[in-house]
């Protein structure tokens, strides 16, 4: 039988190998540079062991999301119109303009063009949702979007918010498909504009107007993706959209999945937050409505909001 004394020797023995261990990784990971070339440059560097911390403390404490962000410039003017989905009220003076505006799309298109391409959006995942961890053999997705003559602001802002907020490796491309539209802002400009994007947009134009689905199937067509994922031209994608409808699909590939749909304003752009999912369906008229979650399924998830509703 060991003596105390010799355990204790033992457990500090260990204790000092797991701390050299810790300090070798973190220098491999943090350090500046690697080999005999560094021995000059690091003479001469009087910040080199400041530096080593600095780049240390950023790798330990980044967000595993945060390493596959692809960096696309985002407003940081957490005071400018629309904001972390904050409404854009017009004033009282463009009010006349605002609403002749409004008859082109829809929806006011002069508080839209106040929102930056860039917006931020609110994280309202529940905390069980930003801790889960999805596996890394996810498969990539075409994020398909069809248009017919939509607005610049709308169309654009859609396509920054998943390039911002989609894992650089899960997002395979974006398919535009453009259904006819006539509007010069979709032509040439929306082209070139898109070319310069960090992530492939692919435009497919449609010789005449075909409709949604004939317009998704020409995406579909051209696809690259392992996962097809249509959304409507005219949405933004918030933190961690990405991830749970793969996942579902990497355990599945037989299911279709659907997530939480908020909504957007269409007179101030602000963006409004459902407190409980719920189901899509159709009633005996044959008209898409949303139904409350239905008691078996809440029993099913337990509380846990993470599990999808079927």
């Amino acid at each position: 039988m060991i003596s105390k004394r010799r355990q204790c020797k033992l457990i500090i023995a260990t204790s000092m190998i797991w701390v050299f261990i810790d300090v070798v990784a973190v220098l491999y990971y943090s350090a500046p540079c690697i080999g005999p070339t560094c021995k000059k440059a690091s003479e001469n560097d009087p910040n080199l062991v400041k530096r080593i911390v600095e780049n240390a403390n950023e790798w330990v404490y980044r967000k595993p999301e945060d390493k596959k962000q692809i960096d696309v410039p985002r407003q940081i003017n957490l005071d400018a119109p629309g904001e972390m989905g904050k409404p854009v009220i017009i004033e009282q003076e463009n009010k006349a303009e605002s609403d002749r505006l409004f008859k082109i799309n829809e929806f006011n298109l002069m508080a839209s063009d106040r929102v930056a391409l860039n917006r931020t959006l609110p994280d309202v995942r529940p905390r069980q949702c930003r801790d889960k961890v999805y596996s890394k053999n996810l498969p990539d997705t075409s994020v398909i979007l069809v248009y017919h003559n939509e607005a610049w602001s709308t169309l654009l802002r859609n396509v920054h918010s998943i390039i911002n907020r989609s894992p650089r490796d899960l997002l395979r491309e974006i398919i535009l498909v453009d259904d006819a539209s006539d509007q010069d802002h979709l032509g040439k400009k929306l082209e070139n504009y898109v070319a310069k994007l960090p992530v492939s947009v692919n435009i497919q134009r449609m010789p005449k107007r075909a409709g949604l689905i004939r317009a998704r199937m020409r995406g579909a067509d051209v696809a690259k993706g392992n996962v097809l994922t249509f959304l409507d031209s005219h949405c933004e994608v918030t933190e961690g959209w990405l991830e749970p409808l793969l996942a579902r699909i990497h355990a599945d590939r037989t299911i279709a999945v659907c997530p939480v749909i908020d909504v957007i304003s269409d007179e101030t752009f602000g963006y409004q937050h459902g407190n409980d999912p719920q189901m899509g369906g159709f009633g005996w008229s044959l008209f898409f409505k949303w139904y409350g979650v239905p008691k078996r399924e809440a029993l099913r998830r337990k509380g846990d909001p993470t599990q999808p509703v079927r």
